[in-house]
């Protein structure tokens, strides 16, 4: 147990501060010198770590620097959108190294683990997949999820309940299987990689098909009772207001999702309803309509996240989901509605523009024991062969 903890506190060291030399590490994890040469000579044997550039001494013996070798291995990262998986390949840093885009014509349970089997066989397809060993596949879903079993507990849009999602997926590939709600995944690769890495305490606030927030509280993902924490989709925002997919009348999500929005403006005379892509290209555009619709929703929005804020107090916020096509036509106005709601002050606000940041995020589920000795297990590997999609 000591042995496991003290690599995943040098590596974690490394993950947060860069190459650091041996006696560097010894200072900042509290680890004795003769510990610190032991665990980075067997992280060097192993392909983990790399020594690289000799640093300035004053006699004897200069020192080395030493570097987490995120080429090594491989993780892949699956999330489920409403009608197709996306995967994608990275390294121990979540850099993607090639994607797949699977559509999915009926979400069932088990279409879906077939439909994610295959994207995983595609992955692997990749010549960087062939020379390093895969970690793990991490999966990112909607809903209530258990991440200790990898359970999905209840998803109203599917109709779900009490899906075993991890155990399911675990049966048809060859790694482990990380399964977790997707905003806590997303939370999670930007306190590992992305704007929270030199933090302790981050918000990160999606707003797509559904609006969650993913919290981070002294480096660790907090999920609550059952993995319900962050649902601030279901926060009350208008009372006996529209009505929300949980069957509830005036949830937030009822007026910011990306179908509450295609609504909306289809209702205000903007365009047909359902046309989240076009509400952004007539937003873009400058049509006024469109950005009246969106003016509302991202101040609407930033009066939620200034209660999470008063109540987390976190050391940055991160936005992002599908909503940041809507640019700052939607994050401009949340983000001006939010700064005088801050009691204490608005901490740093950053909007991920990436695409990949959804997937880069379940890739994170698998790729975070690395780096935290207390991150759950993944569901072991069942399968010594990929199962093919039909």
């Amino acid at each position: 147990m000591s042995r496991a903890l003290n690599r995943r506190l040098v590596l974690d060291r490394l993950r947060r501060n860069g190459p650091s030399s041996r006696s560097e590490l010894a200072v900042q994890t509290g680890l004795s010198a003769g510990a610190v040469t032991l665990v980075t000579a067997e992280l060097i044997g192993e392909g983990l770590v790399v020594e690289g550039k000799m640093l300035p001494g004053s006699g004897g013996r200069r020192p080395v620097e030493v570097e987490i070798a995120y080429a090594a291995r491989v993780a892949i990262g699956l999330k489920l959108m409403a009608d197709r998986v996306l995967g994608v390949l990275t390294d121990l840093s979540t850099e993607p190294l090639t994607t797949v885009e699977l559509p999915l014509s009926e979400p069932t349970p088990d279409r879906v683990v077939e439909i994610c089997a295959a994207a995983v066989g595609r992955l692997l397809e990749h010549p960087g997949a062939r020379a390093r060993p895969l970690i793990g596949i991490g999966l990112g879903l909607p809903g209530v999820i258990d991440a200790q079993t990898g359970t999905c507990r209840f998803l109203h849009r599917f109709g779900w309940k009490d899906v075993p999602f991890a155990e399911m997926l675990a049966a048809r590939v060859a790694a482990p299987v990380w399964v977790d709600n997707d905003v806590s995944a997303f939370a999670l690769a930007q306190y590992l990689f992305g704007a929270g890495r030199m933090r302790q305490n981050l918000v990160a606030v999606a707003v797509g098909r559904g609006v969650c927030a993913g919290i981070v509280i002294d480096g660790k993902l907090y999920r609550g009772h059952s993995g319900g924490a962050g649902e601030i989709g279901h926060i009350l925002s208008e009372p006996n207001g529209r009505l929300c997919d949980c069957g509830r009348l005036g949830c937030l999500e009822a007026y910011i999702s990306d179908p509450a929005l295609a609504r909306i403006w289809g209702e205000t005379g903007g365009g047909r309803p359902g046309a989240g892509e076009s509400l952004a290209a007539a937003a873009a555009a400058g049509d006024p309509i469109a950005v009246s619709v969106l003016a509302d929703a991202g101040r609407r929005l930033g009066r939620h996240v200034a209660q999470i804020a008063n109540f987390f107090a976190p050391d940055i916020i991160v936005m992002g989901g599908e909503a940041v096509r809507y640019g700052p036509a939607f994050f401009g106005p949340a983000l001006e509605e939010l700064e005088p709601l801050c009691f204490a002050g608005m901490p740093p606000v950053v909007v991920d523009w990436q695409d990949q940041a959804w997937t880069r995020g379940a890739s994170a589920l698998a790729i975070q024991h690395f780096f935290n000795f207390e991150a759950i297990s993944g569901y072991p590997a069942r399968a010594p062969l990929l199962a093919e999609a039909n």
